[in-house]
């Protein structure tokens, strides 16, 4: 079991507050959110990249490409080319870190109504591109299943089928999205067992997602995991927004020891 961090946990940290963090709660890895607002809203420059890969040494990274005012399958197509552009600089930036895999989003209908074949052939457009960059850096890229809407593309288990029969992508499965209710975290497990390389680890609460996995609400998708054997990391994925009261760095550090104390009772 390889337990790794998102940093939307850490939103409000930089490299060295966040490697702080993982040190004290005794994580595997993080998972570098390119939005991160030291990051993003800093410029993105070189330097700044040089920061995160000398602060971050000898963990195990990952990357999440910037889903923000972003969609890959977008009714603008200058939204579209955008979200293309910024998936690639994710893509350099994954090899420059050393991380070895990029998460990428699906995208969704512009309007909130059903998913038309324009929008999964915008999709096609991306994806096209992101493998073509991806390969050349020796990037695996895995696509992440959003949340159960209409106007979502891969939000179900056939139609990520679908595109992982089309294209030779991995998974990031994300337990909050897919539930409720279990059973279609079950599937998802149980169907793409041999293409997921990344597991978002959270749950989704009265309506709202994202929140720790401790209370137990989704032992049933993470026991599935074990039994197909999955290896990859599970990447905590908590929104620091859903607890009560701003978090310190000392409090995310309890927060994640709790988490990673319930996955490890969980794997056995």
């Amino acid at each position: 079991m390889r337990v790794s961090v998102s940093s939307m946990f850490l939103w409000d940290l930089d490299p060295r507050g966040i490697a702080d963090v993982i040190s004290g709660a005794r994580l595997d890895g993080v998972e570098l959110w390119v939005e991160t607002p030291w990051y993003w809203e800093g410029g993105r420059r070189k330097e700044q990249a040089e920061e995160m890969k000398r602060e971050l040494d000898g963990l195990a990274k990952t990357v999440h490409a910037p889903v923000m005012d972003l969609n890959p399958a977008s009714y603008n197509d200058r939204v579209c080319r955008a979200t293309m552009e910024e998936t690639l600089r994710a893509i350099d930036l994954a090899g420059f870190l050393g991380a070895d895999l990029v998460t990428i989003h699906p995208g969704r209908r512009t309007a909130k109504r059903p998913v038309r074949e324009v929008e999964r052939e915008k999709l096609r457009r991306y994806l096209r591109a992101c493998l073509d960059r991806a390969v050349e850096g020796g990037i695996l890229l895995a696509l992440e299943n959003l949340e159960p809407l209409p106007w979502n593309i891969c939000a179900d288990v056939e139609e990520m089928g679908r595109f992982l029969d089309d294209f030779p992508l991995g998974m990031t499965l994300d337990i909050s999205h897919a539930i409720p209710p279990l059973s279609r975290g079950i599937a998802f497990a149980e169907t793409f067992a041999e293409r997921i390389l990344n597991v978002h680890v959270s749950t989704t609460r009265e309506g709202t997602r994202h929140h720790p996995i401790s209370d137990g609400s989704a032992d049933d998708v993470l026991a599935a995991l074990r039994k197909i054997g999955y290896d990859g990391p599970l990447t905590l994925e908590l929104d620091d927004n859903k607890f009560a009261g701003t978090l310190s760095k000392e409090d995310k550090v309890g927060v994640l020891i709790g988490e990673r104390r319930h996955l490890e009772s969980v794997w056995g």
